[in-house]
């Protein structure tokens, strides 16, 4: 089902301890594997009886969260690979250089 097998053990967990009759919320939290503000959503929308809808807006806002993370990722890639560039063409410039400055130098 999941690739990780702690995800998968804890779901199993909370499977069966919501058969025995606790409550979703109560479940996972206790787990440790999911942030609180999750769980408090999950137990807001069990009381009033919008658990789909909490959930939605849980992954709303986790997908928000990943999008901001991944665009400020990529905003500091572009500048520390534009560094790398110049790093690697400076090199092969100082690289042609040198042998030409030392063949003047042995020409005088």
């Amino acid at each position: 089902m999941l690739n990780n097998t702690v995800l998968e053990k804890v779901i199993e967990d909370a499977r069966v301890a919501i058969r025995e009759g606790e409550s979703i919320a109560a479940t996972l939290k206790k787990s440790g594997q999911f942030p609180s503000m999750m769980c408090h959503m999950v137990a807001v929308g069990e009381r009033s009886g919008q658990l789909e809808a909490m959930l939605e807006n849980v992954a709303g806002a986790y997908e928000r969260d990943v999008e901001m993370e991944v665009g400020r990722l990529t905003s500091l890639l572009a500048p520390i690979m534009i560094l790398i560039m110049a790093v690697g063409i400076g090199f092969i410039i100082f690289s042609i250089l040198v042998p030409i400055m030392d063949m003047g130098n042995m020409v005088q």
